[in-house]
């Protein structure tokens, strides 16, 4: 994962004594002592605080050293050196004695052996105004949780030199397992194992420009593995040298040729650039001459031995200046934030001669100014506010305002005027009146137009001769018409017959031929006449094969009519039969039969009618659907059933008294033979007829409720045991 995912991020480290609070702002940069932003380094009272351009070191009080890094903001925490008596601390981490019997201890020397008591045990260490936080986290090991993806990271080989120092099981387990921090931020977690292999003075490479890179600022480099505590810079490059510390760190170092300007900075300057520093604190080089002030002009000097000398700015030679301007002459300033004096025209008002004008009443005075001269001109000009205020008029929208002097030219009146007249007055054509829109008279410009009236036409010409007729042809935009001779719209047939347009003339020929002559509403262009159209039938071709033709009896119908000597069906399937007439016959339950009538043969068809029948209630009944007549009707055909026992849902009536639901009865139902034969003897027929009767019966108790009284009653039934046929 790249670095910007990172969320190891200690901004602020809070160290509190006796005497002090102590508050680092790593990323400003900033140490603040009691509220009070501190130089480094800062030493009272056992507190002592330093920078060297690397790291914080802290020493407090009670010999605890803190290391924090600048660049991987992880902290190294430990006691003093190994020759001094470790200090037994104690707290909520327990009592730092080895001991691990003790580590509930209270503040008043009491030890919690209950865990039940742990609420009392942090009470006891609580300062004053804190939370009340009782919740404790509980303790996570890889045998109860899934260690494998820490494992999977730390057994890379480039982690393998390292596993004898540290050994990926425990740090798994310590630190990975129970901080969930350490589960989304793979490379801090890894950070922070190299940290305790460094600790061991191993060297891991394990950052790659893809993976877990490490940001540098500007100037600076990314080295795995760096020995010195201290970085070289301006301050200490006299007498610099490496003062290894007790275990190897990541860190951003200077490029080759630059150091540190300062331990509280990153940046990075060759060492020629040590020479001075400013007063803004930035590096200077022997010999360089800058400003040091933002306003004015305060130059300095970097001298070889590292002193800083104000000099002299210097200022070369203007070119000449020429002022062009009436009154003007050459001045020296200096402006804000130049070093040098600049010579710019400035106007001398003494060497103005012009004079004022004395104004009249209705008059004052206005001062101006010419291009080329810097000198005030005097005038005097109209006063518009010693005047009677003349009200402003409200026009309208084809007016505008105009200024009018009065008798005193310097005051004036509001007048409305007319506006020019953009729309010419039109000029009329032979028929039309030069007319003015009524709505428009009171306007500047009324709204004019022309009205056409044919009644103001010049008289059609008359000289069309008998064959032909005068014509009046309107022209779009022209108010009066054109007249000219055309034909008349008719046709004219072999120069004797007339015809209008859409009446037509039957010819007849040799045969059953037909000629039919329309007139058409189209001109014919060589005689200037409308159109015929002639169309030619062969009325006895129409007929078809059963049919006989009959000529038309009317001049104004060409062909007769086909009539049908016999009748032509359609079966099913396609195939086409002709009958007779007198013919009957039968087709998808219809009856046809081929009748002769006074237009000719035709069908008569009629539906076979079948009465009405229900599928459902026949099956219910035992019955079966058959079909008859051709298979258009249907038909029930019900089985014999034999004597048999049948069980019946009823419900038991009696009086006023009723069961509360149907019950199930049995009962007898089925056919029986029966016969007749005669008998000589007897001179007649005998008759011989068995019954399905029961067989043997037996009594069912049935409740019933009588709705008269209100009281349930027990009546019994007789049922069959069996049924058979029986004489009776």
């Amino acid at each position: 994962p790249p670095a910007s995912t990172s969320g190891l991020c200690f901004k602020k480290l809070n160290v509190t004594t006796r005497a002090y609070k102590l508050v680092i702002h790593r990323l400003a940069r900033k140490v603040v002592v009691d509220s009070v932003i501190q130089a480094l380094p800062f030493s009272r009272e056992g507190l002592s605080v330093q920078d060297t351009g690397a790291m914080y070191v802290v020493e407090t009080p009670a010999g605890i050293s803190i290391k924090w890094a600048h660049v991987t903001g992880i902290i190294d925490l430990q006691y003093g050196p190994h020759s001094h008596t470790p200090l037994k601390t104690e707290g909520l981490c327990g009592v730092c004695n080895g001991d691990p019997t003790d580590d509930l201890k209270m503040q008043n020397r009491t030890i919690i052996t209950n865990m039940e008591e742990m609420e009392m045990f942090i009470k006891s260490w609580e300062i004053e105004k804190s939370f009340d936080v009782t919740t404790r986290r509980p303790v996570r090991n890889c045998t109860e949780d899934n260690c494998t993806y820490c494992m999977e990271l730390l057994n890379r080989s480039i982690f393998i030199p390292c596993h004898k120092k540290v050994s990926p099981q425990e740090f798994c387990e310590k630190m990975w397992i129970n901080s969930t921090y350490f589960w989304n931020y793979e490379c801090d977690a890894l950070s922070a194992y190299v940290t305790l292999c460094n600790k061991h003075n191993i060297c891991i490479k394990w950052r790659t420009p893809d993976y877990c890179s490490l940001s540098c600022p500007e100037g600076k480099e990314y080295q795995p593995c760096v020995q010195p505590c201290e970085a070289k810079t301006c301050l200490n490059k006299w007498f610099y040298e490496d003062s290894p510390c007790s275990y190897l760190r990541e860190d951003c170092v200077c490029k080759n040729g630059t150091i540190l300007h300062r331990t509280d900075s990153d940046l990075c300057i060759p060492e020629e650039k040590c020479t001075c520093t400013d007063n803004r604190g930035q590096p200077r080089s022997a010999g360089e001459i800058w400003s040091g002030s933002t306003r004015g002009c305060c130059m300095y000097n970097c001298l070889e031995n590292g002193s800083i000398i104000s000099v002299e700015p210097e200022c070369s030679e203007d070119p000449p200046l020429v002022c062009e301007r009436e009154g003007e002459v050459i001045i020296q300033v200096i402006e804000e934030r130049a070093c040098c004096p600049k010579k710019v025209c400035e106007c001398n008002m003494s060497l103005c001669d012009a004079i004022i004008p004395t104004c009249k009443p209705n008059e004052k005075l206005v001062v101006g100014y010419h291009p080329l001269s810097c000198c005030p001109q005097y005038r005097c000009e109209c006063d518009p506010s010693v005047c009677f205020n003349a009200s402003h008029l409200d026009c309208r929208e084809d007016q505008f305002i105009v200024e009018a002097k009065q008798e005193d030219p310097c005051c004036f009146s509001y007048l409305c005027v007319c506006e020019s007249c953009i729309e010419p007055v039109p000029l009329c054509n032979e028929g039309e009146i030069l007319t003015v829109d009524p709505n428009t008279i009171h306007y500047c410009c009324p709204h004019y137009y022309c009205v056409c009236d044919e009644n103001l036409c010049s008289e059609p010409p008359k000289n069309c001769t008998d064959d032909m007729i005068l014509v009046k042809k309107k022209i779009p935009g022209q108010c009066c018409p054109e007249w000219h001779c055309e034909k008349d719209d008719v046709c004219i047939f072999q120069e004797v017959t007339v015809l209008n347009p859409g009446q037509s003339v039957i010819q007849y020929l040799d045969g059953d031929l037909c000629y039919t002559i329309q007139c058409l509403q189209e001109k014919d262009q060589k005689t200037g006449f409308n159109a015929l159209h002639f169309t030619m039938v062969n009325c006895s071709q129409q007929c078809e094969a059963h049919q006989i033709y009959v000529p038309s009896s009317s001049h104004h119908t060409c062909c007769g009519t086909c009539q049908n000597v016999s009748c032509s069906f359609h079966t099913e399937n396609g195939t086409l039969i002709v009958y007779e007439e007198g013919s009957t016959w039968s087709s998808n339950c219809t009856n046809y039969k081929c009748e002769r009538t006074a237009v000719g043969a035709i069908i008569l068809g009629s539906s076979v009618v079948c009465p009405p029948f229900n599928d459902t209630e026949c099956t219910k009944n035992g019955g079966i659907v058959q079909m008859y007549n051709d298979g258009c009707c249907k038909t029930c055909k019900k089985e014999e059933r034999i004597c048999q026992k049948m069980t019946i849902r009823t419900t038991i009536r009696k009086n006023d008294c009723i069961s509360q639901s149907p019950i199930n009865v049995a009962s007898c139902d089925g056919k029986c033979p029966s016969a007749t034969i005669f008998n000589v003897n007897i001179d007649s027929h005998l008759r011989f007829c068995k019954c399905c009767r029961e067989s043997g019966t037996r009594n069912l108790t049935v409740p019933l409720h009588c709705s008269g009284n209100g009281t349930d009653i027990m009546y019994v039934i007789q049922e069959p045991i069996d049924c058979s046929c029986q004489w009776n």
